[in-house]
């Protein structure tokens, strides 16, 4: 019960997120709903539907209601001065509930341990790659920022406590704390992926050779 609160105020996050992300002018109300209720169910439904189960937002309208309720207020209320940087905390803790609650949802089904982290990282992603997408910004991905590799450590360390200790009853919020925290870290201290681990454009040859 206490993730599916938890779940509950990660919607939120990200429909607000997906509201705010947007800096240029125009957006009116009807795109703002749209962009925010993408976001933040976007990666939910995938997940339900590359796991052949019922679309979560589906069997429980509340998820809808939440993410039409927060792009709403984020709209109405959000400051053109808000910095980028809150934003990118919000966005960290709202991965992490979607990705423990995704993978917790795939060992559940019996669906095993790959697929689970798999999932868990595809749904920690897909909201915010959908909502910077559709605010037709650079997604997080394309840039050295430590993103996604907290969200995969995370659920690894989710599945392996559930199969360490399975009566542990907080190992979903010690792996939300895991990613949340190792995300906000990096932010913090302005962390990025060394640059042997990312690509690099060639160097243009000299125009004699």
């Amino acid at each position: 019960m206490l993730l599916y609160y938890l779940e509950m105020i990660g919607t939120a996050v990200f429909a607000a997120t997906g509201v705010l992300a947007v800096k240029r002018q125009g957006l009116d109300v009807i795109g703002g709903l749209i962009l925010g209720v993408v976001a933040a169910l976007g990666g939910g439904t995938v997940r339900d539907m590359a796991i052949d189960a019922p679309v979560f937002w589906i069997r429980d309208f509340n998820y809808v209601w939440v993410a039409v309720v927060a792009a709403l207020v984020a709209f109405f209320f959000k400051r053109p001065s808000l910095r980028h940087r809150p934003l990118l905390y919000l966005d960290a803790w709202g991965a992490a509930l979607f990705a423990v609650v995704a993978t917790d949802k795939v060992l559940a089904l019996q669906l095993g341990a790959p697929v689970a982290v798999t999932m868990g990282v595809l749904t920690g992603i897909g909201g915010g790659l959908l909502r910077d997408i559709l605010a037709g910004r650079p997604t997080l991905l394309m840039s050295r920022e430590i993103y996604a590799t907290p969200i995969l450590l995370g659920c690894v360390l989710l599945v392996l406590l559930r199969h360490a200790t399975p009566g542990l009853a907080y190992s979903g919020l010690a792996a939300l704390a895991f990613i949340g925290g190792l995300r906000s870290c990096a932010l913090y201290w302005s962390l990025q992926m060394p640059a042997w681990l990312t690509s690099r454009e060639d160097a243009p040859r000299d125009a004699a050779e």
